[in-house]
């Protein structure tokens, strides 16, 4: 409303601006001024690019410059709600405990709809929301608030915090929660995969798809190149191998080797072969576990390039409270999967696999069905 009388061409309408009181705290026309001259400033710096997704790739930004007067209000409300979430990250870094998710380094926002809040069963939604403020009721959180011992009920860890019970509780690895919950994940990887191998051997596939560039009005075509949306996964023949319910071997024509990556994708008319590796780390933790799986399997990768296959590795990351890590917009957007509903599937399947391992955090015994 403010945006509307300040820049309005009418000289009543602008009047009645004037005449507008506003409240002690918070002056509107301050806020705009502020946001108008940091979108000029953006201008000026230019576009930048940020975590490992590579350049090009991420949100086109509209310049001020060349915007219109209806696309500028709307740039202005963007700036200003852009301004409100960086004083509430202010805030959250002097808070310890309930602020450590600013320290999540290539993880995604995990934005929630009325809808999902509304099909979300309330306990879920309550670990959910108190999981990343880090204020369930763990050992370490109990003995904080009423001054006494308390200790994991699995392995005995005194004092063990959230992301022991979640991600590090050595009799949890060994009876094999971590593992039930990490083939969860991969089969809803696997199944999105599956769609998109069966997609590229179809004879849809085999049909040039392209981009139809659109012009707005008022506009000149500019000449470009049209770009595919196949991906890596042209038409043709592939063959898909996931370390589930059988041991996976490596394909032998492709390279020896006595490594289990947990998907396996190539092509033997393409001599490509991509290698996907899942992990389920603690948050704050997803670029260590990016760092230490590309490290593990650089060297199959240039055995697979001496062998001459074009081999790809794509670690992909998914937090063990639901967020999902930059890597899987990468392998997205490399295979032409759609984005929005793998992250989607992906978070929701870890953050229920997550809740059932703290309802269960007390129990001894675990036996699961897949």
């Amino acid at each position: 409303m403010t945006l509307e009388l300040m820049w309005s061409k009418d000289n009543a309408v602008k009047a009645a601006y004037r005449r507008q009181k506003t409240g002690r705290k918070w002056n509107p026309e301050e806020v705009i001024n502020q946001a108008i001259s940091r979108l000029k400033h953006r201008d000026i710096v230019g576009a930048v690019q940020r975590g490992r997704t590579g350049l090009g790739w991420g949100e086109r930004t509209q310049r001020w410059e060349r915007a219109t007067q209806t696309e500028r209000k709307q740039l202005v409300v963007e700036e200003v709600k852009r301004m409100e979430e960086e004083g509430r990250k202010v805030c959250a870094v002097s808070q310890k405990q309930q602020g450590a998710w600013v320290n999540w380094e290539d993880c995604l926002d995990r934005k929630l709809t009325w809808n999902d809040v509304w099909k979300i069963p309330d306990c879920r939604l309550s670990f959910l929301i108190r999981a990343v403020y880090d204020v369930l009721p763990c050992p370490r959180n109990l003995s904080r608030w009423y001054s006494r011992e308390e200790a994991c009920q699995l392995c005995g860890t005194p004092k063990a915090n959230l992301k022991h019970t979640l991600s590090a509780c050595t009799t949890s690895l060994q009876q094999g929660r971590f593992t039930w919950r990490h083939n969860k994940a991969l089969r809803v990887l696997a199944a999105a995969l599956e769609v998109r191998r069966r997609k590229a051997g179809s004879r849809e596939e085999t049909q040039k798809q392209t981009f139809i560039p659109f012009v707005k009005e008022g506009q000149s075509a500019t000449q470009g190149v049209r770009r595919s949306c196949e991906g890596l996964m042209r038409k043709g023949e592939w063959e898909m191998a996931v370390d589930l319910d059988k041991r996976l071997v490596f394909p032998r024509n492709i390279c020896e080797t006595t490594l289990r990556p947990d998907i396996v994708l190539w092509s033997s008319v393409q001599k490509t072969v991509l290698v996907i590796e899942l992990t389920i780390p603690w948050e704050e933790n997803i670029q260590a576990a990016y760092e230490r799986k590309k490290l593990k399997y650089q060297e199959l990768v240039q055995q697979c390039a001496e062998n001459g296959w074009r081999s790809l590795l794509y670690p992909v990351e998914v937090g063990c409270r639901g967020f999902v890590g930059t890597s899987l917009t990468r392998l997205c957007r490399d295979l032409s999967i759609g984005q929005k509903q793998l992250v989607k599937q992906m978070a929701e399947e870890v953050e229920r696999c997550s809740f059932w391992l703290w309802l269960r955090r007390k129990d001894c015994h675990w036996k699961t069905k897949e």
